[in-house]
């Protein structure tokens, strides 16, 4: 009973200004926060603020500049001109500080200043991101190493900014923030190889990273069911292997996309998946997947399709491999290839009916078994992606079967308890076990039945499973040099363009946060709040639409023009 009792009173106490006492609603939160809690000490400012770069900055770092300011400040501002505040309760016992202003002068520019004779390096895992921000009765001052901190700055920036009476103020100064990212690698996966994905999505969800600073979207432009990269050497691919070719991804769009991500500091980078969940290969250049559809419709196996692999017997396999390698390095320009590597279940090799011809095969190269054969099709792929001079990345069974090249990056996505048995081998690694999306357990695992026991009676709450996942605590301080970071993972079978806002960003803020603070940082509920803060500020500068709340709030919304 009294266990009852204390959860009925925290949640009856989730979701309102008592979770963020002492603390600014800002998301993720910042290494260090110094302001006067509650001070009606304060600043206006207008739609029309401008930035004022007192630094060396060549034409590519002012036009970065310019278009990042007028994204992430002029343009929300003005969207939100004569709304009223966000609240979270109508009394002002658990609503946010109701903070008259007491306004001490009117800002008109924000300054900026970087310590670095190259605030514009290449965008890279590991590029400088930290930042810092003054806010004072004088003035907003940020500095930055590079353009990509005070990018993130600026993202700071508008969540200090709040409405008083139409105007726009940043009160309880003076405020001073400090930050940088725990880790260097924080993305998202996303998947329209099963339900598709228009372009202009892919810049939606691009801009939405952005403003939780996210720094990288992996796009799983394969599978079974579709094929929907654009090859230029063997295009039957992507014309045989998708439903509506308006939804292939062409070259010279993904160019214009990573370009975009560029712009706004986030990196992307594709996958084609190797040598498993190939079926849709088939339909362009039949006889290049082993077929075992007799055995698949005979046994009436769920998600058959998927366990379809490469044939290496067939001349065109391997050719089609390197080809593919070579024009995903060739089209995105980062420096990282996701091959894939996972759910190979080789008895799909030995009951199909190439299996003699794929003996054959393996006898001639002396392979003795079909583990072998995937640990072969594993290295073929990570030496094209080598050979064109970038870093590849596998799903965790690569590793685990001791196919990982040493200069491989390993996402451990199943079985969290490899990652340290990864990083102790010295290979660097990114974490998305507990992270996916589409999961209504996340943390459930197949080694461990507790975790698979559903607490949450609220779907947002499985937020909370995401927050509260970080295997990287209990790592010596060696082992975490080589955690890179981590992703969340939204899987598409059950999304499409009408529900994937709401399906990924209502919850993947929990996994920026984890990414993105320290390591101290641990309060669900406070996390709530704040997050609840920024998607109400990204609804009104259009790109988190269709994201639902995770609590009740106040939000008002610019009225639209039919």
């Amino acid at each position: 009973m009294l266990f009852l009792f204390i959860v009925l009173i925290s949640t009856a106490f989730a979701g309102n200004g008592l979770n963020v006492q002492n603390q600014l609603l800002l998301m993720p939160y910042p290494s260090s926060v110094s302001f006067q809690w509650k001070s009606s000490l304060a600043i206006a400012l207008t739609s029309s603020i401008q930035l004022n770069v007192k630094s060396t900055c060549n034409t590519d770092c002012m036009n970065f500049l310019k278009s990042n300011f007028n994204h992430t400040i002029s343009f929300p501002l003005q969207q939100q001109t004569g709304l009223q505040d966000f609240k979270v309760s109508l009394f002002e016992e658990i609503d946010l500080p109701r903070i008259t202003p007491s306004i001490s002068s009117v800002v008109t520019d924000v300054f900026l200043e970087f310590s670095s004779s190259n605030p514009m390096p290449k965008l890279q895992i590991g590029v400088d991101e930290s930042y810092v921000l003054e806010v004072t009765t004088n003035g907003i001052s940020i500095k930055a190493v590079t353009v990509y901190g005070a990018r993130h700055a600026f993202e700071t920036l508008l969540q200090l900014i709040r409405i008083s009476s139409k105007k726009f103020v940043i009160s309880q100064l003076p405020i001073k923030i400090s930050d940088a990212p725990r880790f260097k690698w924080r993305g998202l996966m996303v998947d329209p190889s099963r339900n598709p994905l228009s372009p202009l999505m892919f810049k939606r969800i691009i801009d939405t990273l952005a403003s939780v600073k996210a720094n990288v979207l992996h796009i799983h432009l394969s599978d079974a069911q579709t094929f929907v990269f654009e090859s230029k050497k063997y295009p039957l691919l992507h014309q045989k292997g998708m439903y509506d070719q308006s939804f292939v991804l062409t070259q010279s769009f993904l160019k214009e996309l990573t370009q975009y991500g560029a712009n706004r500091g986030v990196i992307v980078y594709g996958e084609i998946d190797t040598p498993a969940h190939t079926a849709s290969w088939n339909l362009g250049y039949p006889g290049v997947v082993a077929n075992c559809w007799d055995y698949i419709v005979s046994t009436s196996m769920r998600y058959g399709e998927n366990v379809l692999s490469l044939n290496p017997a067939n001349p065109n396999t391997f050719p089609i491999i390197d080809a593919l390698m070579k024009e995903l390095s060739d089209t995105f320009g980062t420096d990282y290839v996701h091959v894939g590597g996972d759910e190979v279940w080789t008895s799909g090799w030995s009951k199909s009916k190439e299996y003699n011809d794929i003996q054959n095969f393996m006898k001639s190269k002396g392979i003795n078994s079909l583990t072998e054969l995937e640990g072969y099709f594993n290295k073929y792929a990570q030496e094209q992606v080598i050979n064109n001079g970038k870093h590849p990345v596998v799903w965790e069974e690569v590793f685990k079967k001791g196919n990982a090249d040493k200069s491989t990056i390993v996402q451990v996505w199943d079985d969290i308890r490899l990652l340290q048995q990864v990083v102790s081998s010295g290979y660097k690694a990114i974490f998305s076990a507990g992270f996916y999306l589409d999961k209504q357990m996340p943390l459930c695992n197949n080694y461990d039945s507790s975790t698979c026991i559903n607490t949450h009676s609220m779907w947002v709450w499985t937020n909370r499973d995401m927050y509260d996942n970080d295997p990287v605590k209990s790592l010596s301080s060696s082992e975490k040099e080589n955690v890179l970071g981590g992703e969340g993972c939204s899987w598409g079978e059950s999304t499409d363009e009408q529900n994937f806002f709401d399906r990924v960003f209502q919850r993947y803020s929990a996994i920026a946060e984890r990414l993105w603070s320290k390591e101290s940082v641990v309060d669900k509920e406070s996390h709530e709040v704040r997050a609840n803060y920024l998607r109400c500020l990204d609804v009104r500068r259009d790109i988190m639409k269709g994201t639902g709340p995770l609590y009740h709030a106040f939000c008002q919304l610019p009225k639209k023009n039919n």
